[in-house]
């Protein structure tokens, strides 16, 4: 088994916290890490924006994808939020056992 990498942003802290938070208590990644803020520049309908964001970096197993993409898309609070998502190449095996353990039982 092999370990997914993924990565959203949101507007504000708070936001970041509650979407980590949600994700690890339904199971769905087995940690959530909050970068920011980080200064993001991109089109949007036109036009050049500029926003600080705070990044999720979401650690989950791949039986966890399509969870989190479609938990995702019902919480994420962005018209259209990113969600880009690598394999691990290599992941200590002592991690990846704790990593399956937190993502893929029943909640407590």
């Amino acid at each position: 088994m092999s370990l997914l990498v993924g990565w959203t942003a949101l507007s504000t802290r708070p936001e970041a916290e509650a979407l980590a938070r949600g994700l690890v208590g339904a199971r769905l990644a087995a940690c959530v890490q909050i970068d920011g803020p980080v200064v993001s520049v991109y089109e949007w309908r036109g036009r050049i924006e500029q926003a600080e964001e705070f990044r999720l970096c979401v650690k989950f197993v791949p039986a966890r994808a399509a969870g989190i993409e479609a938990w995702l898309r019902d919480h994420h609070p962005y018209d259209t939020p990113e969600w880009v998502v690598v394999r691990a190449e290599h992941v200590a095996e002592k991690y990846l056992s704790w990593a399956r353990t937190n993502s893929t039982s029943a909640p407590l």
